[in-house]
């Protein structure tokens, strides 16, 4: 078991997943006998059973699980949620702008998994394409069990987790209700997936994303700089303090993503896909070619957005072009 103390009150457990560097990350804060949780993994019997020693080991044999606090609805944060909330009385807080995406993600999927279709046409996947990229990621339903929050957050929230008193620092972009959790008595920052160490998160416009999730996600990047972390604490990699610097870095990159496209497109018009797979490349993975799509659209929304670029769009069709004066 991969089971670390971090500060006074705060555990890391490193819990398996299929992708990323293999590994999740969520924490576990104890009080007496009772411990809350930071995420919660996927819906599997190895991560279950990992959370369960991992509370025993730190609160002891009578060890049970309070609240669990999901950073967003990604599968490797809450996927272990029903299980935790129906089998061990875990209380669930989830941030209001997830709820809704909940069951039509992980539940009812046949009308999203339409729209999901109706979107890859209309920014430009081929026909032949489009079937086996919407049906995609069916499968992920499978590591999922869905609960019903106990309380829906809005943000700026003070929640006691553990013996510890933490902000709710709402940050759209890599899901819309992306939450991060602020100690400012001791400068901990729990970040989910908004702060990584070594990687970029991905930031898509889909059917469920935010209208201009690039710029959502740049602008919470902003608001967690000015809280002046000690240590972030990211749901993968491992912790880190430099948080001027990895912003500075993913400001860096995004801005040079943009730049990239907006050369890219010079003086054609061009579908969303075509950019997609000029700037990522035709990758073999079907989940990596929507999320290439994805990302490809959040920053040519935020170059619209700009007025760098125009948006053009019509019933079944949306492509992008250069500003007339600047064709």
């Amino acid at each position: 078991m991969e089971l670390t103390q971090l500060s006074s009150g705060v555990f890391e457990l490193r819990l398996p997943i299929p992708w990323e560097d293999g590994r999740v990350n969520c924490f576990l804060l104890p009080r007496g006998e009772e411990v809350d949780l930071i995420d919660c993994g996927m819906n599997g019997q190895e991560s279950l059973a990992l959370i369960r020693a991992g509370a025993r080991e730190v609160a002891g044999a009578k060890a049970k699980i309070g609240r669990l606090v999901v950073t967003h609805i990604h599968p490797d944060h809450y996927g272990g949620a029903g299980e935790l909330t129906e089998r061990d009385g875990a209380q669930l807080f989830l941030h209001r702008l997830e709820v809704p995406m909940v069951h039509p993600r992980y539940l009812e999927i046949e009308q999203l998994v339409q729209e999901v279709g109706y979107h890859l046409q209309v920014h430009g996947v081929p026909h032949a394409q489009v079937t086996e990229l919407k049906d995609a990621s069916r499968g992920i339903k499978q590591y999922v069990g869905v609960a019903a929050p106990a309380l829906q957050l809005d943000g700026s929230e003070t929640i006691e987790l553990g013996t510890r008193s933490l902000r709710v620092e709402w940050t759209p972009g890599h899901s819309p209700g992306h939450i991060c959790l602020f100690d400012r008595e001791s400068g901990l920052l729990f970040v989910g997936d908004q702060l990584l160490p070594d990687t970029s998160p991905n930031v898509g416009l889909h059917p469920q994303s935010t209208p201009d999730p690039l710029d959502d996600y740049l602008t919470g990047l902003r608001r967690l700089t000015a809280l002046k972390p000690r240590l972030i604490l990211p749901a993968h990699g491992r912790p880190f303090d430099s948080v001027l610097q990895r912003v500075s870095d993913l400001e860096a990159h995004h801005a040079r993503r943009k730049e990239q496209i907006l050369a890219l497109i010079g003086v054609e018009e061009l579908s969303a896909w075509a950019v997609a797979t000029r700037v990522w490349g035709r990758r073999a993975d079907l989940i990596d070619r929507r999320m290439a799509l994805q990302e490809g659209l959040a920053h040519l929304q935020s170059l619209s957005r700009e007025g760098r670029l125009e948006k053009l769009a019509e019933p079944g069709r949306v492509t992008w072009r250069r500003p007339s004066s600047g064709r």
